[in-house]
């Protein structure tokens, strides 16, 4: 039985357990009174959702009724019966259904071990329903809509947005990971899926940020897209970011009369919950064996003696560029030089997916640059422009990272390869003068630490890097975070629900 129907029924039978208490009392005193209380009694009977329910409930309901509209009306049979139901119900398994809204397939790893963890519960259905999502102009009309729904692999069992509406399946937990709704200048998701239209009184809607982020410097730039005003629930990576969160949502109070009133009536007091994020455990069960190469990557990532060349993943964020802009395209111009001139080496560039849409609405005189890069690194042999839609494959195969701050440098870190955080604006040395502490860098990465480019220079780093042999770590995946926000969820609904 779902846990909401049994709660709805459950509620009932309180109220009629006070409804024969009442009748008790004015039986034989008056029987004004005493219709009027057994005419709402019969109402509320009358209303409670029989479908999910038993031959032997509907048995012990219809004896109740029986009873209570008997002349003879005997109190204590009355209650005994009512008791039999209550019981009955009381005992019964509690389902949930759970709806994860996904946009973009290349995020799903923000859900997968939560999708997981619901899958592997027997009281739970859950439905994936990956939603459309559109471009925006400069003007920010909504332009040509994107449906990824063909992206995901036959085992999650997609339903369609097109068959399918949201109220028609009546979740107790909704799972978002797009915060934005309308907010962003580049896409939208769908206006009827934005967070004020998902979220009701008798279900749960959970923001799950579809990024994690290098919080070591004081540089990373934290903020809201506006889906966490409405959600019940945001999951936190950490600590620091629930502070962050917290911090901004007073900001805005204090800054908007109007704001402060939104914000507080859909504040439950607890919205920041910090859970980590399904994103850590999709890296630390990294495999190759799972991401099979393409031949034209084996063929730019393998020398003709079949031997695998040391292999260096660039990943260029969105907040970089838009804050360095020119000084950024500089560096990766330089990081291909570089590649360019070493044979024993391969590059994998991965760019943040909105890059290209972004500088043609904000900075379009830097799209003839970017272009010339793209094709610079197509062209080249042994570099690979990744623009696929699984960012998993290049984090496998790579041996090393460069990249300066967002989700994949943090993410990077916990494979415990080399992780490099990139200097923007300086002179790149690709010298290496093997003058730098090889056990002290050794023992960073280990840990999981990320090295900087501007306290050993670029080369000496990747002259390390070629020398480190990782130590294999067997990670405990046994409470992923997933399975974690899972339990949080189910617990959340339940509490809802009272």
């Amino acid at each position: 039985m779902r846990a909401k129907d049994k709660q709805k029924i459950l509620k009932t039978v309180d109220k009629l357990v006070e409804y024969n208490k009442t009748l008790e009392k004015y039986r034989g005193s008056s029987k004004y009174l005493f219709d009027k209380i057994l005419c709402e009694c019969n109402k509320l009977i009358d209303e409670i959702d029989i479908a999910d329910c038993s031959p032997e409930q509907h048995e012990a309901l219809g004896e109740y009724k029986k009873l209570i509209n008997s002349p003879e009306y005997d109190a204590d049979l009355v209650k005994k019966a009512l008791d039999v139901f209550f019981q009955q119900i009381q005992k019964e398994n509690e389902t949930y259904r759970i709806l994860f809204l996904p946009y973009k397939y290349s995020m799903w790893d923000s859900f997968a071990s939560i999708f997981e963890a619901a899958k592997e519960d027997e009281n739970c259905e859950a439905y994936v329903m990956p939603i459309p999502y559109y471009d925006k102009d400069q003007e920010g009309n909504l332009t040509e809509m994107h449906d990824e729904s063909e992206s995901y692999p036959d085992d999650v069992g997609i339903i369609s947005w097109q068959d399918n509406q949201v109220d028609e399946i009546d979740p107790d937990v909704i799972f978002i990971h797009n915060p934005y709704d309308g907010n962003n200048r580049v896409t939208s998701i769908h206006p009827k899926y934005y967070t004020n239209k998902l979220v009701c009184k008798d279900r749960v809607v959970i923001y799950v940020p579809y990024y994690v982020s290098y919080t070591e410097d004081k540089e990373v730039m934290v903020t809201m897209g506006g889906a966490e005003f409405y959600a019940d629930y945001v999951i936190m990576q950490s600590e620091w970011y629930k502070k962050q969160f917290e911090q901004i949502l007073s900001d805005y109070k204090k800054s908007d009369d109007d704001l402060n009133d939104l914000i507080a009536f859909y504040d439950n007091g607890n919205k920041f919950v910090v859970l980590g994020n399904p994103k850590y455990d999709k890296i630390r069960s990294l495999a190759k064996s799972e991401y099979p190469l393409r031949d034209d990557w084996e063929e730019k990532l393998f020398d003709e003696s079949g031997n695998k060349k040391f292999t260096v993943l660039l990943d260029t964020t969105l907040e970089m560029l838009i804050k360095k802009r020119e000084k950024m395209l500089d560096k990766i111009g330089d990081v291909i030089d570089f590649f360019e001139k070493r044979d024993d080496l391969s590059l994998i560039w991965r760019p943040h997916p909105l890059i290209e849409s972004t500088l043609r609405n904000m900075y379009s005189e830097l799209i003839p640059i970017y272009i010339k890069l793209v094709e610079r690194c197509k062209k080249t042999e042994n570099c690979i422009f990744d623009d696929t839609d699984d960012m998993h494959t290049a984090m496998a195969w790579s041996d090393a990272f460069m990249g300066k701050y967002g989700s994949m440098i943090e993410l990077y870190r916990v494979t415990t390869k080399p992780t490099i955080m990139l200097e923007i604006g300086e002179k790149t040395n690709f010298e290496s003068d093997g003058i730098y502490d090889e056990e002290g860098l050794k023992a960073k990465v280990s840990k999981g630490q990320v090295i900087r480019e501007k306290d050993y220079g670029l080369g000496n780093l990747i002259d390390f890097s070629m020398k480190y042999q990782r130590d294999e770590v067997e990670y405990d995946i046994n409470q992923t975070d997933g399975k974690k926000i899972y339990d949080f969820a189910i617990k959340a609904a339940k509490m809802k629900m009272n």
